[in-house]
């Protein structure tokens, strides 16, 4: 009987220990769920057209017109060609935030590629803040926001 308890301390204990959530209380788990699910994410769409500028004026041209049309920047990285702007929250109880993630691609020395998406997500805030949904694509905002950033690289 007593070895029967010694074995299933032994098997248990190891189990217990190896446990992904071993040391976070609920309260952190949803913490970081909520961290987690505000965090820009990849998305498949948005609008996509070239330019005949080089990758580093065309990077620096598309972060000074967001920045010129008053879009905070949460992310810019020239290495990677990407620049993404702070999610703009609206609503009280059931908010949609809206964020604009924008990818250079080098096409050659003088032509760059650009993708521009405008990504939407949902959450309701009442007794208890839910996490963002899964952003989705706004086509109409991605096209406007896109048809602006043309015209602003023209110029250049």
């Amino acid at each position: 009987m007593h070895r029967h308890k010694l074995l299933t301390f032994a098997v248990a204990t190891p189990t217990l220990s190896t446990h992904p959530c071993t040391g976070q209380s609920r309260t952190e788990r949803k913490a970081q769920q909520m961290e987690e699910s505000a965090q820009p994410k990849t998305v498949a769409g948005g609008v996509t057209f070239q330019t005949h500028l080089s990758i580093e004026k065309c990077y620096e041209a598309a972060l000074n017109h967001f920045k010129r049309n008053r879009q905070d920047i949460e992310r810019a990285d020239r290495e990677a060609g990407r620049i993404v702007t702070v999610m703009e929250v609206t609503g009280s109880h059931s908010q949609t935030g809206t964020r604009i993630l924008a990818t250079l691609i080098k096409d050659s020395d003088s032509q760059t590629s650009l993708r521009v998406a405008v990504t939407t997500q949902k959450r309701k805030r009442l007794l208890v803040t839910e996490p963002w949904s899964d952003p989705k694509v706004d086509s109409t905002e991605s096209t406007k926001v896109s048809a602006e950033l043309q015209e602003a690289l023209k110029v250049q």
